[in-house]
Order: C-alpha cells, then structure tokens, then sequence
C-alpha cells in the first residue's frame, strides 16, 4: 500500500502534528510505502510562520492568512508530485485550502483521503469534515461524539484512534538534566499561544511558597511570557527553554510535576502522554477528553483562570505519592498500538 502524508511543518518544527506524521509514518513505513511531503528550506520561512490575528478573525476563517497561504502555495506545487507517487491513502495535516484540494485529488486519482482530527473540535476540523474525507480519526470519544454532530447532512467514517507515546524514548530511567532552579520544578511543554493558558500556569505557580517553573517551547508570544515569568518568579524560579525532540525525554525526567492546562478545544495533548510514561503526574483541565488521556494520573481545574485553584491543584499533585501511575496511564498509548490501529483502517478503506 502507499501512503502519503502531507505536512507543511514536517521537519521545521516540533509540534503534536510532527510527531504524529514521524511516528506513524516509521511504523507503516515497515509493511508500506510511505512518502512525507514537506516544505523544502528555501520555501519554509526561517522564522516560525505565524501570525498575530484570532481564531475567529476573518481573514483566519476564510483561510487568507500569511500562514494558510504559505500551505496552499504548498500544496498546489506538490500536486504533480502527488500524482506521480499515486498514492492509496492520503492524510493531509494543514486543514483549510490543503483539505480541500487534496479531496479533490483523492478522487481524481482513486485514493482515499484520511483526516486525522489534530485540531480538535472547532472551525478547522468542522472544514475538514465539510470537504468529505474517505474516513475521520477522532482522538478521543468526546471529539468522536463532536464530528458525528458537526456536519449531520453528511455521512462520514468516524472512528477514534488517539495519539500515542513511544515508550522506549520516554521513561522514568535514563539521562536527566542538571536544571539551576528551585525544586520542585514543575514542567510546560507548549508553543506561548493563549489556548495552552501558560500565563495562567506562571501565576499558579508564582502562588506557591516553593517551586519553579520550566517552560519547554517557543512561540509568537515568548517576550510577553518571559517578561510575566521573570516579573512574577525571577530567575532563580523560571527559565524557558527550547529543546531538540531527541533531548525531551531528560527534560521530561529531570522535573517533578507536568502541567498543561490547555483550552478544552485542543484535541489531545501528546506531551501529557510524554509526561505521564517519563513518571510524571499531571495537572490538567478538567474537561472530558483530559480525562480520557491522563484517567487517574492527574489532578484537575475547573478554572485555570482562577490562580489559587490552579495553585491548589499544583500543591496537591505535589504532595501526592504516585507511583507507577502515570506510567501504567501511558503505556495504554503506545504508538505501536495506535499504528496497527491506523493500518487497520487504512486496509478497509482500500477495500472498500
């Protein structure tokens, strides 16, 4: 079977996304021929493409941002290249012009186009179901239950596969890094955008008498992050940094606590897995699909936005004696199960 992923991202940048196509793709890669298409260096800015408009601003709900248009211009170029590659299944990752382009080629050339719903209940992926692809991949049962209502004039292939963890790089045992803060040190994987609520997570903190925060990621708003930070924890008790994939696993091993405490809208949340298979416990919003992911390895808030209940949760989870739970939690997700699970679907598409 071939199969082709198309990711503008692929290889620029380290998203859930990314490690998603890289994960999966190695896998299938065993049985299968597997083709990732991506942005080339000369094409793909040196600066993260990004920009400051919402969510909800027109030009991000008609898809005419700098961004969208960088991944159309993207995906018109690799048409041909598709063509001659022929693949059996498609799964493009850049939902607006890329989608529906690509449900158009799918069909041109006899292929099945899959969607993996990476961003999560929303604008974008209710785009994705409107351009009527061969199969969705829900994440959770609370995004499953989203799609089947998103779009009812549609009959779509809704099945849910979450995303996994590869357990072999991120466990408890191994190479930790010698961090110069405060401990406990509790640790934020995440881009400085406002859904992942990193602000929110400095302020919990800075409510603790002890403790430090490690903010592992980059993004459009690293000063304003940084600046809050150092305003309300100073050096000695925050420092963000940014890491190669390859060096995560000692971050995630040389903390004590993870936190995350993302806007319900986000689909899954590879980095509590991360967390939860390297031992960590973690601190989440309290919403159906973080407690799908992370069950009994975690302590959860209602309200992020209310520091002192943030704050309590964190102090709670830090007390707490855990275990092997989170390890227990993450081993549900393993990739190498997600991936037969893929394959599986990907084999009754091609046979239908």
């Amino acid at each position: 079977m071939k199969i082709a992923f198309l990711n503008f991202y692929q290889g620029h940048i380290d998203r859930g996304a990314e490690t998603f196509v890289q994960e999966l793709a190695q896998r299938l890669a065993k049985d299968h021929q597997v083709k990732i298409f991506q942005a080339n260096k000369r094409n793909f800015p040196k600066k993260f493409i990004t920009d400051s408009l919402s969510n909800t601003h027109l030009l991000n709900r008609f898809f005419l941002s700098h961004r969208k248009l960088c991944e159309l211009v993207f995906t018109l170029r690799n048409i041909p290249n598709l063509i001659r590659f022929r693949p059996d299944i498609i799964v493009p990752l850049n939902s607006g012009w890329q989608v529906l382009i690509i449900s158009l080629v799918s069909r041109l050339i006899g292929a099945k186009m899959v969607i993996a719903g990476q961003s999560g209940p929303g604008w974008d992926d209710r785009w994705n179901l409107f351009c009527k692809p061969h199969a969705f991949v829900a994440l959770t049962a609370r995004q499953k239950s989203w799609a089947k209502k998103a779009t009812p004039w549609f009959k779509h292939k809704i099945v849910k596969i979450p995303n996994g963890v590869d357990l072999s790089k991120f466990k408890p045992t191994g190479k930790k890094v010698k961090l110069k803060l405060k401990r406990p040190v509790i640790l934020i994987v995440a881009a400085t955008v406002p859904y992942k609520r990193v602000e929110q997570g400095i302020a919990a903190v800075a409510r603790l008498k002890q403790g430090s925060l490690l903010l592992l990621g980059k993004g459009p708003q690293d000063k304003r992050i940084d600046k809050l930070g150092y305003k309300l924890l100073g050096k000695d008790r925050y420092q963000r940094l940014t890491a190669p994939f390859a060096q995560m696993p000692d971050y995630y091993r040389s903390a004590d606590l993870f936190t995350l405490c993302s806007a319900s809208t986000e689909a899954f949340g590879i980095v509590y897995l991360e967390a939860m298979a390297s031992g960590l416990a973690c601190v989440a919003t309290d919403d159906l699909s973080r407690k799908e992911i992370i069950g009994q390895a975690g302590i959860y808030v209602k309200n992020p936005d209310n520091a002192n209940e943030y704050a309590k949760a964190l102090k709670k989870a830090l007390k707490k004696s855990w275990g092997n739970i989170p390890l227990k939690q993450a081993q549900k997700f393993s990739w190498d199960k997600v991936a037969k699970q893929y394959q599986d679907l990907f084999n009754s598409l091609k046979s239908a």
